[in-house]
Parts: structure tokens; sequence; C-alpha cells
């Protein structure tokens, strides 16, 4: 802008617009990938390492190297985004040079501008989970590797029924916290839950008498803490459940493993409920049938080559809709969902596929986005191109 800002609002938008934030800005980034990428190699992993960094709730970061915290204090990720984005929408769209010979410098702006409103869409919207099917298997479910939930239903005549689910955010406040613990009233069965020394990772061992430093015995089994691992998928998080019946003040106590294949069962007025802990289930409105699976493997490395899997996607009457093939960087997209093949296995008696489900309304954003800027900056160096070429012809025609 020509004129300079006399008003204080047009002060502040002067320097939320100006070069000095965005060049901020991106060393902030940048610095914060850097210590982020050293710090995920830690016992915390790529997981919680994200989350500290760049989460709604992280509104400042202090950074550990070695398991050791660095004597500084860095705004969190998130909300350096935010700033770069108001930057990039005041001072390259809104105050910018207005006309066709900075049309393509003010489309590239708005690209980069779409590119960071689809991260903070992708961060809020955006769902992941996971899906394991045998050859010849339907499914119609994904479960999550990360956010752990604890299902507890009736179970009438060897059938679940509805459950009722807490969910992580409300386990959030005793998960990783042994403690700590929570009590959740349960209005529609007769007993309410007090969940309790709820550890990250574990191993659940036979007790002989006590357990390792007084570790709470239940039903001859006690938690053994272990410490975390750096990937959250490779954990099994244990839990303590106290049932406390609300008629007769009896109390119940069972240990949750992650990694049960079935529920942990317990009798209240005559009537049988099963818990369980596991990763948080995410239905899908169609199914998918893994007709065939093929892999290789990198020689006595055991890491993936290459992965494709053959599917069919069936609508909600298990009749056949279309057929795709899957492979690790061609993802299968149908109704808002994408298929990443992530892991194969044929160890077992039927060859087994991995994929990743995810759901996220800005899936093609960052693509979008870095092509139109691609070609506004391709037409903008043309534009400077004939015009510095005109120019050089004039010149030299002026001085014969």
């Amino acid at each position: 802008m020509s004129k300079k800002p006399t008003t204080p609002i047009a002060k502040v938008f002067a320097f939320l617009g100006g070069f000095h934030v965005a060049i901020i800005c991106m060393v902030l980034l940048l610095v914060l990938t850097w210590l982020s990428t050293l710090e995920q190699t830690g016992p915390d992993g790529l997981y919680w390492t994200l989350r500290k960094y760049f989460s709604f709730n992280a509104y400042y970061v202090q950074p550990t190297i070695n398991e050791k915290d660095l004597p500084i204090i860095l705004p969190g990720g998130y909300w350096v985004c935010a700033v770069f984005t108001l930057n990039l929408l005041i001072g390259g769209v809104m105050r910018i040079r207005k006309g066709w010979k900075h049309a393509a410098v003010l489309v590239s702006h708005f690209s980069m501008l779409m590119l960071m409103v689809g991260g903070a869409v992708s961060y809020h919207q955006s769902r992941e989970a996971f899906m394991l099917l045998e050859v010849g298997d339907t499914g119609d479910y994904a479960y999550s590797l990360t956010e752990l939930s604890i299902e507890i239903a009736e179970i009438k005549e060897g059938e679940k029924q509805e459950p009722l689910v807490l969910n992580s955010d409300v386990l959030s406040g005793v998960r990783g916290k042994p403690e700590r613990q929570r009590e959740f009233l349960l209005p529609a069965f007769p007993f309410d839950v007090v969940v309790s020394d709820y550890h990250i990772n574990t191993q659940v061992a036979q007790a002989r008498g006590v357990g390792i430093d007084g570790a709470k015995v239940v039903d001859g089994y006690y938690i053994n803490p272990i410490k975390p691992t750096g990937l959250e998928e490779s954990n099994f998080s244990a839990c303590i459940i106290t049932i406390k019946e609300r008629a007769s003040g009896k109390t119940h106590e069972l240990i949750l493993f992650e990694g049960l294949t079935h529920d942990v069962t317990v009798t209240v007025e005559d009537k049988i409920y099963g818990l369980r802990l596991h990763g948080e289930i995410w239905n899908m409105p169609f199914k998918v049938r893994l007709d065939d699976s093929r892999g290789e493997k990198h020689p006595g490395t055991g890491m993936a080559m290459m992965y494709e899997s053959d599917v069919t996607v069936l609508n909600s009457e298990g009749k056949d809709e279309m057929m795709r093939k899957i492979e690790m960087n061609k993802p299968l997209r149908y109704k808002d969902l994408t298929f990443y093949q992530t892991s194969w296995n044929d160890a077992g008696p039927k060859v087994e596929s991995g994929f990743t489900v995810k759901t996220n309304p800005s899936d093609q954003w960052p693509k979008y986005a870095i092509y139109t800027c691609g070609i506004a900056l391709f037409v903008h160096f043309i534009i400077k191109l004939f015009g510095f070429v005109s120019t050089s012809i004039a010149r030299s025609k002026n001085e014969k």
C-alpha cells in the first residue's frame, strides 16, 4: 500500500499483513518442524509428538530432545499457521495491488491461503482408522489404533446388545495417569463404573500373592506398566474398572486389557454385562470385500516392496457396486472415504491386507492449491519475461 496507515485498525492490518510477520511465521514453522522431527524418534513417537507441537490445544511448546527439556518456549504450530493464514489473507489478498498485471500473484496467494485453510479443515474434520481383512472376508467397520474407548453392553442369549461407549475424550483425564480415577454414572445400567490405574503400555501378569511394587491384584492378575513405545499403535493399554451396584452397594473389579478379542463379563442383578477396551469403532455406510491380495518384501528386511489388493465395494443390501485395485500409492476413494493399503501378511492360513481408512473433506485441496499456484506463478513469470523482452527491444531501438 502506498499510503501510510493512520488509524489504529489500519496499523494493525498493516502489521499483520506485513512481510516481517510472514518471515517470522515461516522461520518458526521451520524450527518447529525440525524439532518435532528430532523429538519423534524418542519414546513418545510420531502420534503424540504431532499432538504436542501442532494440536489446537498446544498454545506453546517446550521441546524435549534426548528426554531433556530445552530451555526455550515456542508458540504452538497450529497457532503459528493461524497467524500465517491471517497474514496471507490480509497482506496477500486484501492489501495487494489489484489489476490484471498482478492477477497471477493474487491467485498464487489465494491458493496458498486455500492450502492453509485445507490444513485446518483436515485437522478438525478428518478421521482415521484401520481395517484388517483376510482374503474372502467382508468388513463394514474400521477401528482406531490410537484412540481407545471402553464399551459396556448387556449380553442376552450370547448376543451383545447396543453398547454404551466411553470414548477417548472422556477417558483422556485418566489415560496415562494411573494415580487418577474417574467415576461415570450410567443411568441405562443398574451400576456405575470407576476407571482407574489406566496405563499406556502394560503387560498383564499372573500374580503370586501380590503384584510388583504393590500393584493391585484383580482375579489373580495385576497390571505391570512398561515404558511406552515410540509407536502409539504398538502400545497395549490396560486399566482397572470398578463396578458399583446402585441397589445393593456391591462392587466388582475387572482388568480391561487392549488386545483382548472378547469381552470381560460381570453379572449384576442376574444379568450379564460385557466390557471391553479397544480402538474406537467407526461404522462405514457400505461394505468392502477383499477378493485377492498380493505382496512382495525386500529380501532380508521384511520391508514392503509392493502391496496391492483387489476389493469389491458392496452396498447396504450386500450387492456388488464396483471392483477396484488398491495399491500402496493408489488408494480407493469412495463416498468421502479413502482406503490406503498399509500392510500385508501372508504368514497365516489366509493372506491378510490392512487398510488405513480416512475421511477428510479437504483431501484434494493441497493438490488443487499446488497446481493453481504453479500455473499462476508460471503465468506471472511469462508476463514479466514478456515485459522485460519488450522493454529491452524498445531500449535497443532508442539507442540506435
